[in-house]
């Protein structure tokens, strides 16, 4: 098979490696904080900004979800036993409404990411991990 007709075969391989990682990944998170890999990027993204907020407009770009479903997250994340996240606006920026980190939720998804890192690392070869890496270089 000449490299044009392989192309497809190795993007086919990819996305199921993708899925099934981000399967189990999923399934982890629902099994021990009974929430999702979005909710899980939500909370991490926030956790990388300085301020621990971003607006949601942000946000829906970042996790790739349609407005009214990221509001939909945020109002679940709102309400989970560990009350991650909540709503704010400023007084400077009347119209945008923002995610915030909680102090809870800032203690949580380190652990959160820990486990995953390892998830991660005990679950994948070497040599995917270094593929992974060309992606993202």
């Amino acid at each position: 098979m000449n490299q044009p007709e392989q192309l497809i075969y190795d993007w086919v391989n990819f996305s199921k490696f993708h899925n099934r990682v981000t399967q189990s990944l999923d399934y982890f998170l629902q099994q021990k904080y009974h929430f999702g890999l979005n909710e899980f990027y939500l909370m991490m993204f926030l956790n990388e900004t300085s301020d621990k907020k971003l607006r949601l407009s942000q946000l829906q770009s970042m996790i790739s979800l349609s407005q009214s479903a990221l509001s939909r997250l945020v109002s679940r994340l709102e309400q989970h036993h560990l009350q991650p996240v909540e709503r704010a606006s400023y007084i400077d920026d009347k119209r945008s409404v923002y995610v915030v980190l909680t102090p809870s939720g800032q203690q949580h998804i380190r652990t959160i990411q820990s486990e995953v890192n390892l998830i991660l690392q005990e679950s994948l070869s070497e040599k995917d991990i270094s593929n992974i890496q060309l992606f993202t270089e």
